[in-house]
């Protein structure tokens, strides 16, 4: 018998795949959907508001009274609720870029439990339960290194972080001969560092949807995790690394979060 946790990565893998199918038909026909923009290079298109509802209503149909909090269609936090990012990295996904993700989320008591994240042009589903482990597209999944000497770590970008913190975050990185990429999508550079593609992924000023499903994936892949904020919306930050970048990160990492 599957436990609570199980139960809830099965039904959470099922509800993001169907989304992902749904989400992929928009993309191969991104030119003609509507989209606006909630502020600067802040993007919302009607495939992120269709993906979002559909979520919704399977969670609905599968945990009757669970809370959910979304990315667009907003909600109320409680002591145990889904959170979702229909579409993250929608400037991307409209660029017609492959680097977007669908990320859905359970918290408990404000630790998240339960993550998925799906890249439907990769085709890939990473999933991870609390003490579960991590899999990839259904199959159990261990984080490897093959050529640990290359050393690239990733850092996320918005309007809400300075420049002036990110160059130094990026500055600092460097001096510690790692090389310094960005996705322009928390869900890419999360998943990423889950699979070992880069040693971490460090942001401010984000969002909840956007690091809650990434920190799951993370800590049960063996990276070390650190989030903290005050405000759901813009008011989180995260940092997912190996020993050896967090040592390097932490210095520069304390003066941002001071």
């Amino acid at each position: 018998m599957l436990s609570n946790l199980e139960s809830r990565l099965q039904t959470a893998i099922s509800i993001i795949e169907e989304a992902g199918t749904t989400a992929l038909a928009f993309f191969k026909e991104r030119e003609a959907l509507a989209a606006s923009s909630k502020g600067p290079m802040d993007f919302v298109s009607e495939a992120d508001m269709s993906v979002e509802q559909r979520i919704r209503e399977r969670i609905a149909g599968a945990w009757p009274g669970d809370a959910v909090v979304g990315e667009e269609l907003g909600g109320e936090m409680a002591s145990q609720f889904w959170i979702v990012d229909p579409i993250d990295g929608t400037a991307n996904f409209l660029r017609g870029s492959p680097l977007w993700g669908i990320a859905l989320a359970f918290v408990a008591d404000g630790e998240p439990e339960v993550g998925v994240i799906h890249y439907p042009v990769l085709h890939m589903t990473l999933a991870a339960a609390t003490g579960q482990g991590m899999i990839v597209n259904g199959q159990p999944f261990t984080r490897s290194v093959p050529f640990p000497d290359v050393r690239v770590a990733a850092i996320g970008t918005n309007v809400h972080w300075d420049t002036a913190e990110t160059a130094m975050l990026e500055a600092g990185m460097k001096q510690h001969q790692w090389a310094v990429t960005g996705y322009r999508c928390a869900t890419i550079g999360l998943g990423f560092a889950a699979l070992g593609y880069v040693d971490g992924y460090f942001e401010c000023h984000t969002s909840f949807w956007d690091l809650a499903a990434g920190a799951v994936l993370c800590r049960e892949a063996g990276l070390q995790v650190a989030f903290d904020g005050e405000r759901v919306r813009h008011g989180m930050q995260i940092a997912v690394g190996t020993s050896p970048l967090m040592d390097a990160v932490r210095p520069f990492w304390s003066a941002l979060a001071a």
